[in-house]
């Protein structure tokens, strides 16, 4: 009866770790095509009119997407830092600045400054942002898989897993 037992854990426990890996692999890719391709595109962009399109996808994206993300990427010790409605609208800055850029003239030196500050802001910067849309999103989405959530199911699975094997290896 132990060994029967013993073989039904194992068994649970690697078909719930191969579907969290599925499920990983969706949801990552999910996000990717729908969110951060367009923030991508608009890091590699290099005129301010194809990063200002780019940005404007992904702002609209966010927008028309609200209901797949968490309002924070918390579940208890909940900041302004973490809050989704905090870093959109940190995100519609930076929007409205490429829209004011457009306006500039590209030979001036406040133009060339002002693209040199939006560089840097999307080459690492904002990757603080990027995270926290990303774990607000895991976080409403997939919830089994947002931060330590994700940490206390592999702990779970690896109780049931090594429950399992230790009640096969002790049927006799």
């Amino acid at each position: 009866m132990g060994k029967i037992f013993g073989v039904f854990l194992v068994t649970i426990a690697s078909l719930l770790f191969i579907f969290g890996i599925i499920m990983s692999v969706v949801a990552n890719y999910h996000y990717t095509k729908d969110f951060t391709a367009y923030w991508s595109l608009s890091d590699k962009s290099s005129t301010l009119e194809a990063k200002a399109m780019y940005i404007g996808q992904f702002v609209d994206k966010l927008n028309a997407s609200r209901d797949q993300f968490a309002d924070y990427n918390a579940v208890f010790l909940k900041t302004p830092d973490n809050s989704f409605d905090r870093n959109y609208g940190a995100l519609i800055t930076l929007r409205d600045r490429l829209k004011t850029i457009s306006q500039m003239n590209e030979s001036d030196f406040a133009y060339q400054s002002a693209m040199q500050q939006i560089t840097a802001q999307e080459q690492g910067q904002a990757d603080e942002m990027m995270n926290v849309f990303q774990g607000c999103y895991m976080l409403r989405s997939y919830p089994y898989l947002w931060d330590w959530f994700i940490g206390i199911s592999i702990l779970i699975l690896t109780i049931l897993f090594g429950a399992g094997c230790y009640m096969i290896s002790r049927s006799h």
